[in-house]
């Protein structure tokens, strides 16, 4: 609210109506009740999921977003058949897009369709509150074979042809 000793938090701001962002934002206003320095949400790093089939999971910026931020963008969509897991799960409906500050790299948005797309996207979360960069995520080890690849292989593709890559190259 307007009023610095009113406080609000669920549905009732009307800022993503999403079960997660009710609990933060009352967890928030308990601590700004309490403590004289007041904290905010960063709602850019508030992950959502739709539990459909495929799942739809998002986190960050979406392209149209940046481009109209900054007047560029910088993207890559990859289909989940350059995924082994989604290929041996013989399920590889959908696609990852990263979205990625075309001057720093750094990841500022992940948008995923595909199996178990609601539990990979926390992984995007973490990459673009921690500003990693494509360069970070790619010299990541990561378990093979795993569906959360998909990051790893997004942000490979930035700079390589993921059609003329051995299965685990790093």
């Amino acid at each position: 609210t307007t009023k610095p000793h009113i406080y609000a938090a669920g549905d009732v701001t009307g800022i993503m109506p999403l079960e997660t962002v009710a609990a933060k934002q009352g967890s928030m206003a308990v601590q700004n009740m309490f403590e004289d320095k007041k904290k905010g949400i960063d709602y850019n790093l508030i992950p959502r999921a739709v539990f459909t089939s495929p799942e739809l999971a998002s986190v960050g910026l979406t392209e149209e977003e940046f481009a109209e931020k900054y007047n560029v963008c910088l993207c890559r969509t990859i289909s989940l058949e350059h995924v082994e897991k989604a290929a041996l799960m013989k399920d590889t409906r959908g696609v990852v897009t990263m979205v990625i500050h075309p001057e720093t790299k750094e990841v500022v948005g992940v948008h995923m369709v595909g199996p178990r797309a609601s539990e990979i996207i926390t992984m995007a979360t973490y990459a673009i509150k921690n500003r990693m960069t494509i360069y970070d995520i790619r010299d990541t080890v990561h378990v093979f074979p795993t569906l959360s690849e998909a990051i790893k292989k997004v942000a490979q593709s930035f700079n390589e042809d993921l059609g003329k890559m051995a299965c685990c190259v790093e």
